[in-house]
């Protein structure tokens, strides 16, 4: 094998320490003798391969490491040898859960209802036929590692300030069945203000969009609306429940209320007229057809209460229920907007130690819904009529008029309660809302003077969001009262809201 020469193009090293090494090694062979020059290029000669092979060798781990990140993992047996051979193991690689979201006809697909972002944003919390999300893409879920579950943290912070002409009953919430009349305290009060963050709320998600679980979802959510009266920010459960194979096991909206036909009024309470309850139950929901739509219906055991105005009934009664709340209900869900139909039975009853004892049943039905009329209206709307559901309907919810004594029967009382709202964009940024509505009950000739007979609520806002997670509003509020011996009131408020949404 013919040496090479030094200087050649085979002697190269592209190693910084290669040329260090022959920098040393070349400057003693400046002073060499003539003698020894021939065992120095021997010495460099040999150099020179051990070098080459050296190089040789860590091409050839380049490529078995290479080969390695490839090829399937060893088998048992092969285990020991790989821990003989004395090589390093290659660091672990580090695996990032990424979120899938759900493909359309699958679980977990899209529901067929729309998001319309009100500022309420009840919408999230509705529970949906097979838990189909609002948002496909699950935004803002989080996998547990090495599980198919996956979680969100949610809410929002809110705060308003309010302005009362005058004392309007509540300071927080709008609610014209307390403004105060005739001889009631607080008539005539003069104007006032607050700010408060009740509103805000905190909420968490659990999903397992598998079919084997038939698509689990558990939903947990909060605001500190435990008193509404005052400005104590008390912590208060609106939802807790889970549903899977369409069976829903705990407290959420009740079967016989629409939150997705709720208008984009920003009052914490609502309209005065529309249904409004949240409670303990138990409901399965069962899929109906999706060619057109889709409609699907549902039965629903809710925790039951039996408020009866205690001005009819003897001091020593205790209301009593016999049976739970009964609500079956149908609903069709379109691009075009949402309808829904429900029926409600109730059992009414109170008994007494020295008095006599009493039972009745209310029921009543609800049609509501919403007509996307253009990308830019929205209009939303609610009939209901029954006896004996005051406590169901908003504003009189507390009121006790669900019935009362009469003669020697007890009488369920009967209601009515329509309610509208438009809903008008008026470019990306900005929408108003103009929402109506009315309660207007029978009462009998029992009740108390006082006794609210009719109240009614107006509002208008002007709602300003630049982005999907930050929002702000004005409304003015307007309500009316009437009890049953006609004294009348009327309440007007300036709101101003500021949201802002932890993920959107």
């Amino acid at each position: 094998m013919e040496k090479p020469m030094l200087g050649s193009s085979s002697s190269r090293i592209p190693n910084n320490a290669t040329w260090l090494c022959l920098a040393a090694t070349m400057a003693p062979l400046a002073v060499a003798r003539g003698d020894d020059m021939e065992e120095m290029k021997k010495t460099l000669a040999t150099m020179e391969q051990t070098i080459a092979e050296l190089k040789g060798r860590i091409a050839t781990l380049e490529d078995e490491r290479a080969g390695q990140k490839s090829s399937p993992p060893p088998k048992r047996g092969q285990a020991s040898k790989a821990a003989a051979s004395n090589k390093p193991a290659d660091p672990p690689e580090v695996q990032v859960a990424t979120v899938v979201a759900p493909q359309p006809g699958a679980a977990g697909a899209q529901a067929k209802v729309r998001d319309y972002d009100g500022f309420q944003d009840l919408q999230q919390a509705a529970p949906r036929p097979e838990n189909r999300p609002l948002d496909p893409a699950l935004k803002g879920f989080v996998v547990i590692p090495g599980t198919q579950t996956m979680f969100k943290i949610g809410g929002s912070a809110r705060v308003d300030a309010i302005a009362d002409f005058a004392n309007n009953g509540n300071p927080n919430l709008f609610v014209p069945s307390t403004i105060p009349v005739g001889d009631q305290a607080g008539f005539s009060g003069d104007e006032r203000s607050t700010i408060h963050g009740k509103g805000t709320r905190i909420s968490l998600e659990i999903r397992r969009p598998t079919e084997a679980l038939g698509n689990l979802r558990i939903y947990n959510e909060n605001d500190f609306f435990g008193d509404s009266s005052s400005n104590t920010m008390s912590f208060r459960v609106r939802h807790f429940y889970g549903q899977a194979w369409n069976f829903l096991i705990g407290q959420t909206f009740s079967g016989f209320m629409n939150p997705d036909a709720w208008p984009d009024v920003l009052d914490y309470q609502g309209p005065a007229g529309i249904i409004n309850r949240r409670q303990a139950q138990l409901r399965y929901t069962h899929p109906l057809w999706e060619d057109c739509g889709e409609g699907h219906a549902y039965i629903s055991i809710e925790y039951p209460q039996s408020d009866i105005l205690g001005s009819t009934i003897p001091d020593d009664s205790e209301t009593r229920s016999v049976t739970p709340d009964v609500i079956i209900g149908g609903r069709w869900e379109g691009d075009v907007g949402n309808l829904q139909l429900a029926g409600i039975g109730r059992s009414l009853s109170f008994e007494s130690d020295t008095g006599p004892d009493g039972d009745t049943m209310g029921w009543g039905a609800s049609l509501s819904g919403t007509w996307h009329i253009t990308e830019s209206d929205d209009l939303s709307a609610q009939l209901a009529y029954g006896e004996g559901i005051s406590r169901y309907v908003n504003d009189f919810s507390g009121t006790n008029l669900d019935a009362a004594w009469v003669g020697n029967d007890l009488e369920a009382i009967p209601i009515f309660a329509p309610m509208v709202g438009y809903t008008h964009r008026w470019n990306e940024h900005f929408r108003s809302t103009l929402a109506a509505s009315w309660v207007m009950a029978d009462l009998p000739p029992s009740v108390a003077a006082l006794t609210p007979e009719t109240t009614a609520s107006f509002g208008a806002n002007l709602v300003w969001q630049p982005t999907s997670s930050f929002r702000m509003g004005f409304e003015y509020l307007y309500g009316t009262k009437e009890t049953y011996d006609g004294s009348d009131g009327d309440a007007h408020r300036l709101n101003f809201v500021i949201r802002y949404d932890l993920v959107k």
